[in-house]
């Protein structure tokens, strides 16, 4: 070999000085016990606190949420209800716009139609027809709602001033056992838009209060569509009979009007009942919807889980307070303990510090004497002229040699009985590098090694690495040929890998009968463990053992 070289990949070794050092005794310990509990008895109530705030404002979004998906659902119920009515009075207008309504009192046929039409509208209980004067012309009205002239009447006057649209009225009380109603109405025009009556459909507040019922909706809940001119068209639960307009100055019409939709909080006029209420504008329609929820039931289950976490947070508090108290009370019992302590620490470190000094010579000894049976055998092989004795002679050596290293190694690290296995290794490499670099050609020794082991493992170790790296530098590269080997220990899952390849001509089918093969064996038993010896691209030679 014409100068074998080695390159070595250890993990970097934390400072002795850092691993010995004392830690710091914090002075007053109990002046420390009690600002600590202060600090945590603070932070405990900050944390409940901010908890307790997250959590109201987390369930306030989500019934915001809710309410304003519940107002869509009223709003989406109105205008179905606004869309029906405004597509049967069309048909009433267009059947009669072009007639003189005079005629129709006596028509038979007309009266005939409005009654198939109104038993096609549910909860419709009377269509009507009144000319421009307000006097009744033709109705389905079998319970007297429109027989009265209605020139005064809300339905009456609110679609003469909108002609074309659809009017929706606030509540009416009924005659007899009809109850509430609220009447839709439509300005019948003729070709040249004068204006010469208007059409009528009453519907029961069934329509709207079924709805809401069928919605299961929370006690204490309620539902509103109102005009926005303060009338009030259906309401749930509705208020007695002598309630039915809003006083648009005040609340909620004030709330009303701070934009097309929103949530607000507030106490009911109607009932004196606190809500949070979503609300809609619908200026299309003149009407407002909305819907709201009482603000115990909004709160209801936020309140129990806040009055479990108080109930928590003072149980964990009187539990901290209690080992505070009890720690308090050993820290006084610790004092004492901590003279006695530190005394039998400086007499254990004085005790260890003299095992280091003895374990040290120890291994400086055992190295000496292993370089003196080395220097022993160097001076025999001299007066040795046969190859093969030689041959056996300096494999000796190299196994005294590898022996001797561990107790170097032992002694350079000022270590007791663990072995720094890449220090050794890198050594134990270099060395035999060194040592058959006479070989024709370039052969480099790569070692990849972490680790430690102890010293009644790392000895055979030591020897099985330089029996196979031995026999890798001696035949892997007879012929010449430049290589590499590789040099590898790893420890997984609970097991040590320790592995030699090299690259070159690869182990003869029928190998010598040289102690090596034996040796590396009887080494791995040694151990404890298996060895594994097979061809791949060169020679490799693995070796498991128990970490």
């Amino acid at each position: 070999m014409n100068g074998g070289s080695v390159e070595i990949a250890q993990p970097s070794r934390p400072d002795k000085e850092s691993e010995t050092a004392r830690p710091t005794r914090l002075p007053r310990p109990r002046l420390l016990l009690a600002l600590i509990t202060a600090i945590a008895v603070l932070g405990g109530m900050a944390g409940l606190g901010t908890l307790t705030w997250f959590d109201h404002q987390a369930t306030l979004s989500e019934w915001n949420a809710n309410l304003r998906l519940s107002a869509r659902l009223v709003e989406s119920h109105a205008r179905a209800a606004h869309s029906a009515a405004h597509a049967n009075l069309g048909m009433v207008v267009g059947r009669v716009a072009s007639r003189p309504l005079a005629a129709l009192k006596d028509s038979r046929k007309d009266r005939e139609w409005l009654d198939s039409v109104l038993a096609e509208l549910p909860y419709a209980i009377a269509i009507a027809i009144h000319d421009e004067r307000g006097d009744p012309i033709l109705a389905a009205d079998r319970l007297g709602l429109f027989v009265a002239n209605a020139a005064h009447r809300d339905h009456f006057a609110l679609p003469l001033a909108q002609p074309g649209r659809t009017v929706m009225s606030a509540v009416v009380t009924g005659r007899g056992d009809q109850g509430r109603v609220v009447i839709f109405s439509r300005a019948i025009q003729d070709e040249s838009g004068r204006t010469r009556g208007v059409a009528e459909i009453a519907i029961k507040t069934d329509y709207f209060i079924d709805f809401y019922r069928d919605m299961q909706p929370e006690p204490g809940s309620i539902f509103l569509v109102s005009r926005l001119d303060g009338g009030m068209v259906a309401r749930y639960p509705m208020p007695d009979a002598t309630f039915t307009r809003f006083d648009t100055a005040k609340a909620p019409f004030t709330q009303f009007a701070k934009g097309p939709s929103g949530v607000y909080r507030s106490t009911s006029v109607v009932d004196g009942v606190e809500r949070l209420v979503a609300y809609r504008n619908l200026p299309d329609l003149e009407m407002v919807v909305t819907s709201g929820m009482p603000t115990e039931v909004v709160f209801r289950e936020w309140s129990v889980r806040t009055r479990r976490n108080v109930l928590l947070f003072v149980a964990a508090m009187a539990l901290l307070l209690t080992l505070a108290a009890i720690t308090g009370e050993s820290l006084r019992h610790e004092a004492r303990l901590l003279a006695t302590g530190e005394r039998r620490t400086r007499e254990l470190t004085t005790a260890l510090a003299e095992k280091d000094v003895l374990f040290q010579e120890v291994h400086h000894r055992v190295k000496n004497n292993l370089q003196v049976i080395s220097s022993l055998l160097t001076m025999q092989s001299l007066h040795v002229t046969d190859e093969k004795v030689k041959a056996t002679l300096k494999d000796a050596l190299d196994r005294i040699h590898s022996m001797g290293l561990v107790h170097q190694t032992l002694y350079e690290r000022n270590l007791a009985s663990n072995v720094d296995l890449g220090t050794y290794f890198g050594k134990l490499a270099e060395a035999l590098a060194g040592s058959y670099s006479t070989t024709p050609g370039g052969v480099t020794v790569e070692v990849e090694v972490e680790g430690t082991l102890d010293l009644e493992r790392a000895v055979p170790l030591g020897m099985l690495a330089n029996e196979v790296l031995s026999n890798a530098l001696k035949h892997a590269f007879s012929d010449g040929r430049r290589g590499t080997i590789w040099v590898t220990l790893v420890r997984e899952a609970g097991e040590w890998h320790f592995t030699v390849r090299d690259n070159g001509v690869g182990m003869p089918d029928k190998p010598g009968r040289g102690i090596g093969i034996g040796l590396i064996r009887a080494l791995s038993r040694q151990l404890g463990g298996r060895s594994h010896i097979f061809v791949d691209e060169g020679t490799v030679v693995s070796v498991t053992f128990p970490a």
